[in-house]
């Protein structure tokens, strides 16, 4: 058999892997912040922002959209109650 090596801390998680993530976050942040700050999106990419809103309804198509299944439930209502009468 192969000899296994377990690791320092067990459970919640690695104690040391978490302290290197969190101060290299932490300098991240601290260096892309700066410039981040600055943009008028809050650092999001204007493309991609563009990109997310050619994708997302406008408010009349949620109107729209509401009408047409309150249009098809009733024709299925009706159809449903149609064939009950007609057994």
């Amino acid at each position: 058999m192969g000899i296994t090596i377990m690791a320092k801390v067990q459970g919640e998680g690695d104690y040391e892997s978490a302290r290197r993530y969190n101060s290299k976050t932490r300098a991240f942040v601290k260096k892309a912040g700066k410039t981040a700050a600055k943009r008028p999106t809050g650092g999001v990419d204007a493309a991609a922002l563009r990109k997310a809103k050619s994708k997302s309804k406008g408010g009349g198509q949620d109107a729209r959209d509401e009408k047409l299944l309150v249009t098809l439930m009733s024709r299925k209502a009706k159809k449903g109650s149609a064939r009950s009468r007609a057994r």
